[in-house]
């Protein structure tokens, strides 16, 4: 009797075992697939043939990087004033405007960006919401910090106009 107990509990753990196999297999499997199917993504790079005659075409350019080459000011730009704080965080035609008391919820608006006589010109919306941003080349100062930017801002929204300085938020601004 004894040994017959023993002989099933042999029999459940090899069935234990086979479960615990086949699970590992399947994720081992599964992982597998997934290699294969992210190392897909970047499909394979051909070798440099400096025979071939037929040109390649260019790679597609992303949005951002051709509103870039269009008006040549940054994609984003981030402009800003005191007295009163204001901000603007321009990503192409996108504007969201933000004071003190608006940071964690900024006003989001979109418009057209264009540029105008050399100045880049993000303007949109209607009524109280109606907006123009004016970004010029030129030094700019915000008569706190001192820290000196490459361009001038001045942000319409609604009846009230604010004037700052602004900047491309990936490039550091240098101290005075």
């Amino acid at each position: 009797m004894r040994q017959h107990q023993v002989e099933s509990h042999v029999t459940v753990s090899s069935i234990g075992n086979d479960a615990i196999k086949e699970k590992t297999m399947k994720q081992i499997l599964t992982l597998a697939a997934l290699v294969v199917a992210l190392s897909a993504c970047n499909g394979p790079k051909p070798a440099a043939d400096s025979s071939a005659t037929t040109p390649v075409p260019a790679a597609p350019v992303a949005a951002a990087e051709a509103v870039a080459a269009k008006d040549d000011f940054p994609v984003i730009v981030q402009a800003s004033g005191t007295e009163p704080f204001w901000g603007v965080r321009v990503d192409g035609a996108k504007l969201d405007y933000s004071t003190p008391e608006t940071q964690a919820s900024p006003l989001h608006l979109e418009g057209s960006r264009a540029l105008q006589d050399g100045l880049l010109v993000v303007q949109g919306g209607e009524g109280k919401e109606a907006f123009r941003l004016t970004v010029q080349r030129a030094e700019c100062s915000d008569g706190m910090s001192d820290l000196k930017h490459p361009f001038t801002a001045e942000f319409v929204l609604g009846k009230d106009t604010f004037k700052g300085c602004a900047r491309d938020p990936s490039v550091p601004v240098e101290a005075p």
